[in-house]
């Protein structure tokens, strides 16, 4: 819970004293996530994504941002009615992106960027369970900090309110899995996030 107030405070810092300069804003939304280099596949964890940005318009189309985000990850097997549940990685991240952003003449936004994420919980559950079907990977390390690449894109609604969607890799190795098909046996994290956000407009844009 702290975890959250931090956020919280670093939230009221970060956008009230800049607000009639910059852009401003709150995401939340749902990650579904997965691990490569643990030999399952589907995007089946899902997780917390709560964000608050600041973006610096430098052009007619064009601005650079910072988020602050508490963002969930990890890794599981697919939910099968009747089996329990093979194998559960849960990571937890403060993230910092830092993300270059094309505005269109109306409503769209396209984004690229990096993504300095640093690792504040981890929690594993691998269940032994007699099924061959099952075929996966332990990660035997998890590094503190992973750096991912982004892109994705948002739709506002109207003068508040948009819809986001971002595409996250890590860039090098997160972790390692002595059963990994990847380069020294590194792991990665893979995710897609789906968020809702709500814009503070500067005094320019009011």
């Amino acid at each position: 819970m702290h975890k959250f107030f931090i956020l919280f405070v670093l939230s009221f810092l970060f956008i009230y004293p800049i607000q009639a300069q910059f852009k401003g804003g709150f995401y939340v939304g749902i990650n579904g996530s997965q691990v490569d280099g643990d030999k399952l596949a589907g995007f089946y964890k899902l997780g917390a994504n709560l964000s608050v940005a600041v973006e610096y318009p430098f052009a007619e189309h064009f601005g650079a941002s910072m988020e602050i985000s508490y963002t969930q990850k990890g890794s599981q097997t697919k939910w099968v009615q009747g089996i329990p549940r093979q194998f559960f990685l849960k990571l937890d991240y403060i993230e910092v992106p830092l993300m270059l952003n094309y505005h269109d003449n109306k409503k769209v936004t396209l984004s690229a960027g990096i993504g300095i994420n640093s690792l504040v919980y981890v929690y594993k559950d691998d269940i032994i369970y007699s099924n061959p079907y099952w075929n996966y990977a332990y990660p035997d390390l998890i590094k503190n900090t992973d750096i991912e690449l982004k892109a994705g894109g948002s739709y506002q609604l109207n003068k508040h309110w948009l819809i986001n969607v971002l595409y996250s890799y890590s860039i090098i190795a997160m972790g390692r899995s002595v059963e990994s098909i990847y380069l020294n046996g590194g792991v990665y994290n893979n995710l897609v996030s789906f968020r809702l956000g709500y814009l503070i407009l500067g005094k320019a844009d009011k």
